[in-house]
C-alpha cells in the first residue's frame, strides 16, 4: 500500500503567499498612521516599518514562486531575514505604543 501525497511544497508556498498578503496589509495600516499622525518626525518609525514589511512581502513573495518552480534552496536565509523584519516591526509597534503622544490609548 502507497501513502497518499503530503504536499509539503505547496502548503509551505502558500504559507510564504499568505505572510506576503499579511505583511502588505499591516504596512497599509502602518502608512496610515503615518499620515494620520501628519507626518511629523513621530512617523518615520511607523513609515520604515511600512517599508520593512513591503521588504517582507518581496521575501515571501519570491519564496512562494521558488517553491512552485521547485527550488527549495534558500529557505534559511528567507526565513532569517523574515524573522529579522518581523522583531524590527514589533519594536516600532511597542515604541509607537508606549512613547508616541497623541496615539490612542489601548482599550481594554
Amino acid at each position: 500500500m502507497t501513502e497518499a501525497p503530503t504536499y509539503y511544497s505547496e502548503r509551505t508556498a502558500l504559507a510564504w503567499r499568505r505572510t506576503a498578503i499579511a505583511a502588505m496589509g499591516t504596512s497599509g495600516l502602518f502608512v496610515n498612521h503615518a499620515v494620520v499622525s501628519g507626518w511629523r518626525p513621530a512617523a518615520i518609525g511607523p513609515a520604515l516599518a511600512a517599508v520593512g514589511l513591503l521588504f517582507l512581502a518581496g521575501i515571501s513573495f519570491a519564496r512562494n514562486n521558488s517553491l512552485h518552480h521547485g527550488h527549495r534552496a534558500h529557505g534559511p536565509r528567507a526565513i532569517a531575514m523574515a524573522t529579522v523584519v518581523v522583531l524590527i516591526v514589533c519594536v516600532v509597534s511597542v515604541f509607537i505604543a508606549l512613547f508616541i503622544p497623541g496615539a490612542p490609548p489601548a482599550t481594554t
